[in-house]
C-alpha cells in the first residue's frame, strides 16, 4: 500500500501542481504572482506570505512557502517586486528568487482611482532545484541519474514578462514565464517541466451587483511546454463595507489536461477578508480524481499580507470632514 500511495503521489506531483510553482496558482490572492506587470498596479503594494500543503495525509506530501514584496514607486507609474519561494515535494526541492519591474501607463482616472491603463514588466529568476539521494539505491551502478551528483544538483538564471490591459472593471492579461531556453543542465529532455516555457492568460470583469456588492465571473488559462494546460474558471462574490475593508469569497473550478470530465479536476473556494491594512486568506482545494481515495484532506494554503500603501484617499478625506464637523458648532447651537 505505501509503494502505491508513493506512487501515485508521484503521477500527481509531476501531472497536476508539481510542475506548478507555488505562486503560479494563486493569482486570487496576489496577481502579481503570475503576472509580473502587477507589481504595484493600482498603487497596491503589500509584503506577504503564503503556505500551501497538498494532498493532507499522504507522509511527505508536496509543501509550499512563499515571501513576496512589490510596491509602487513614482505616483504609480513604476513597480518594484521581489519573490522567494521554495517548493519541496518528498526528496526533490526546487526553489528560486525573482526580481521584477513593471511600468503603469494610467490613462483615466476617477480621483486617486486609475480607471484605464495598460501594464507591462519584466523579471529576472534565479533557481535552484536538487534532488536529495541519501536513501535512493539505484538499480544499475551506471544510473547517472542518482550516482553523478552533478544530477542532483543544479542552479540557472531565466526570465520572464508580462502586460495587463484593464478598462472600467474589465482586464486581459498575459504573461511568459521560463523564456531563455535550454539553461539547465539538469534533466534536459522533453520531461525537464520545472524549467518549461509557459504562459498565462487572465481575463475578468467586474459586475457592480450593488453598491456594495461586486461580482467578478474571470478565468485563468496556462499553457505549458511538454505539459497539459491548466484552466481555472472562478466567480467571485466580493462584499464592499468601505474603502478600505470588504470580504471576498470565490469558488473555483480547476481542470487539468485535455479531458475535460475525466481528467484531472479539483474544485475548491477562496476566502479573503481585508481590513486596512492586514489581509487574510484562505484556499481549500479538493482534487477529484483518484488520488483522492488516498488523501481525504485536500489542499489547503494560507495568505497573509500587509499592506505597504496607505488607505484610500475617499477615507482619510471622510475623516477630516468629520473631525471639522466635530470642531465646528452648528448654527443651532450658536442661537
Amino acid at each position: 500500500m505505501k509503494k502505491l500511495m508513493t506512487i501515485l503521489l508521484v503521477i500527481y506531483s509531476t501531472t497536476g501542481n508539481g510542475q506548478n510553482y507555488i505562486f503560479q496558482n494563486q493569482h486570487f490572492f496576489k496577481p502579481y504572482l503570475t503576472n509580473p506587470s502587477q507589481a504595484g498596479a493600482q498603487n497596491n503594494g503589500n509584503v506577504a506570505l503564503i503556505y500551501k500543503k497538498q494532498l493532507v495525509g499522504f507522509d511527505n506530501s508536496p509543501n509550499s512557502q512563499l515571501i513576496s514584496i512589490d510596491y509602487p514607486f513614482s505616483k504609480s507609474k513604476i513597480g518594484v517586486g521581489i519573490n522567494g519561494f521554495k517548493d519541496q515535494n518528498g526528496a526533490s526541492s526546487f526553489s528560486g528568487f525573482e526580481s521584477t519591474f513593471a511600468y503603469h501607463l494610467i490613462t483615466e482616472k476617477k480621483g486617486q482611482e486609475p480607471l484605464t491603463g495598460f501594464s507591462f514588466g519584466l523579471s529576472a529568476t534565479y533557481n535552484q532545484y536538487s534532488i536529495d539521494g541519501t536513501n535512493f539505491k539505484p538499480e544499475e551502478t551506471d544510473d547517472i541519474t542518482l550516482t553523478d551528483p552533478n544530477k542532483l544538483s543544479n542552479s540557472y538564471p531565466n526570465a520572464n514578462f508580462g502586460f495587463n490591459f484593464y478598462s472600467h472593471g474589465f482586464n486581459l492579461g498575459v504573461s511568459a514565464y521560463n523564456i531563455i531556453p535550454n539553461v539547465s543542465t539538469i534533466f534536459t529532455n522533453e520531461d525537464d517541466i520545472q524549467n518549461a516555457f509557459t504562459v498565462f492568460i487572465n481575463s475578468g470583469f467586474d459586475l457592480k451587483a450593488k453598491e456594495n456588492i461586486v461580482i467578478r465571473p474571470n478565468v485563468l488559462y496556462r499553457t505549458q511546454r511538454n505539459s497539459d494546460y491548466q484552466l481555472d474558471m472562478m466567480l467571485d462574490l466580493k462584499f464592499i463595507s468601505s474603502s478600505s475593508s470588504f470580504f471576498t469569497i470565490s469558488p473555483f473550478f480547476r481542470n487539468y489536461g485535455y479531458a475535460a470530465l475525466t481528467g484531472r479536476q479539483s474544485m475548491g473556494a477562496n476566502a479573503l477578508i481585508s481590513w486596512h491594512p492586514f489581509v487574510i486568506g484562505y484556499q481549500f482545494e479538493m482534487p477529484l480524481s483518484a488520488i483522492n481515495d488516498y488523501s481525504k484532506g485536500g489542499n489547503h494554503v494560507i495568505f497573509l499580507a500587509f499592506k505597504l500603501t496607505s488607505k484610500p484617499e475617499a477615507i482619510r478625506q471622510f475623516k477630516v470632514e468629520e473631525k471639522k464637523e466635530e470642531v465646528t458648532p452648528s448654527k443651532s447651537t450658536k442661537n
